[in-house]
């Protein structure tokens, strides 16, 4: 399968593809804002192909492949149970005591593209690389999983890679549990794919029921 626009695996940045020349900032520097902000699906964009690009070549077919799907999202933010969060980085300017802002991080909820009942998917979930190790992936999944809990989800599926440390442990922090581990061809690429699951507990409680598993049996 050459485009997998339904699969794409959300990974959290784990090799150094470029050489980092400037410094990280403080974590208080670093806001997490909700809904679409000008240049945020460029800045999406921009940050998957400088991760993957070097890490597997992923291209052409990747980036309008994603950039039709996000942009799909976006348009479809007017329904409230969609929503977008961004790690905006606030630095000061160059020549002025103003203060700049650019992009760090994203995470995108999509209450309609797997079109099961009251179930979101997690997608578009990355962090840039020079700001690794301040928290900001804890920060952005924490907010998604908020707005989850306020939206009443029964259900959150999301893709990712068996190579992904980092972002399979902020997962399985999050209660969310590997549901599916193929092997499949994605842009071209031969690669081992996770579907992890996040189930309200209470549904999981009585779909536990429904199988005849009691809480003595857990």
């Amino acid at each position: 399968m050459g485009t997998a626009t339904n699969v794409l695996p959300i990974l959290l940045p784990k090799i150094k593809p470029y050489r980092v020349t400037t410094m990280t900032v403080p974590e208080s520097s670093i806001t997490i804002e909700p809904g679409y902000r000008p240049g945020l699906l460029a800045r999406c964009l921009e940050m998957h192909i400088a991760y993957y690009h070097p890490y597997n070549s992923w291209g052409l077919a990747f980036e309008t492949s994603l950039a039709k799907s996000w942009a799909d999202l976006i348009q479809r933010l007017t329904n409230p149970r969609n929503q977008i969060f961004a790690a905006v980085q606030s630095a000061p300017s160059d020549n002025s005591v103003d203060f700049t802002q650019k992009i760090v991080g994203t995470i995108l909820i999509d209450a309609e593209h797997l079109q099961q009942p009251n179930t979101a998917q997690i997608r578009g979930f990355i962090v840039d690389e020079r700001a690794r190790g301040l928290g900001v992936g804890k920060r952005l999944l924490a907010a998604a999983m908020e707005f989850i809990e306020q939206q009443k989800f029964d259900k959150v599926t999301l893709f990712t890679s068996s190579t992904q440390e980092a972002s399979l442990y902020l997962y399985k922090k999050a209660d969310f549990v590997v549901v599916k581990d193929e092997q499949k061809i994605l842009w071209d690429v031969s690669m081992n794919e996770l579907q992890l699951d996040w189930t309200r507990p209470i549904v999981a409680a009585q779909g536990a029921e429904e199988n005849g598993v009691t809480k003595s049996d857990i």
